[in-house]
């Protein structure tokens, strides 16, 4: 979202519009006084390391959060961390979670039900047929694929990320799940390309429009939650002094996206 300009001196403070904390006419490296208080609250000593997350608030949230996710209109809830569902919306309730790693947040990934978002989509197949032969490229496995939003939400401090991204699954069972930050490279230049550029290219108008109003009407459940959605011009910032346990996945120096979502063992 586009910074608020107020006139005047920066007050150091930020706006919220549509449960999005954006900066608001600030230090292009000044991180709103909320933000920093919750930073130095989860993290006392300066060090990002794995938690209890057992205690997280969200565990009280999460059954009315979901409830509120699924009403939205023209929208399917088609996958979330550790529990996995159909297109049609019935979870398998005896699903393991996907990872064994530490994670920091919960990840919800909607999508809109128009055919655009929807695509074919193939990987590389796990088990190849012992008679198949290929005599150029790999096995691969066909799927589907839909565009969407992911919806990270910090299990430390009441803060979340909405990360336009896709999701897909193949018929050998594997899935290609969406996260919290994208990294989409140009095939051309290898140079990594903007996510929401990219997705303003590969959509009409009229369908990256929809992936707005999707991504608005997550931000306002979040924010009916209490839960404030992280603008990017604020998740990039840098976060001095601030340093990584050798039980995380980061690297420093750390941004305030590192210091709410990140994974580790």
């Amino acid at each position: 979202m586009a910074s608020s300009a107020t006139g005047g001196k920066s007050s150091g403070k930020h706006h919220v519009r549509g449960g999005v904390c954006a900066p608001c006419n600030m230090s292009r490296h000044q991180i709103p006084e909320e933000v920093a208080t919750a930073i130095k609250k989860s993290w006392p000593d300066g060090v990002v390391e794995p938690f209890d997350t057992d205690e997280s608030y969200f565990h009280d949230v999460r059954p009315r959060f979901e409830r509120d996710l699924r009403k939205i209109r023209g929208t399917s809830l088609l996958w979330q961390t550790e529990v996995e569902s159909s297109v049609s919306g019935s979870w398998d309730e005896e699903a393991l979670p996907s990872s064994e790693e530490f994670q920091s947040y919960h990840v919800y990934f909607l999508a809109p039900d128009d055919s655009e978002f929807q695509f074919e989509d193939e990987t590389e197949a796990l088990n190849k047929p012992e008679d198949s032969v290929e005599e150029s490229g790999d096995a691969t496995c066909p799927g589907e694929g839909w565009i969407g939003c992911a919806a990270g939400i910090c299990l430390v401090a009441r803060y979340a990320v909405i990360n336009l991204t896709s999701f897909s699954r193949y018929e050998d069972g594997t899935r290609s799940t969406p996260d919290v930050e994208s990294f989409i490279f140009s095939g051309t230049t290898g140079a990594r390309v903007d996510t929401e550029q990219y997705y303003r290219e590969t959509l009409s108008q009229e369908a990256f429009q929809k992936l707005e109003t999707l991504r608005g009407a997550i931000a306002s459940v979040l924010w009916k939650h209490h839960i404030k959605v992280l603008d990017t011009a604020i998740l990039d910032l840098p976060v001095p002094k601030l340093k990584a346990s050798p039980d995380v996945f980061l690297e420093e120096p750390l941004r305030v996206r590192d210091a709410f979502f990140f994974r580790g063992v």
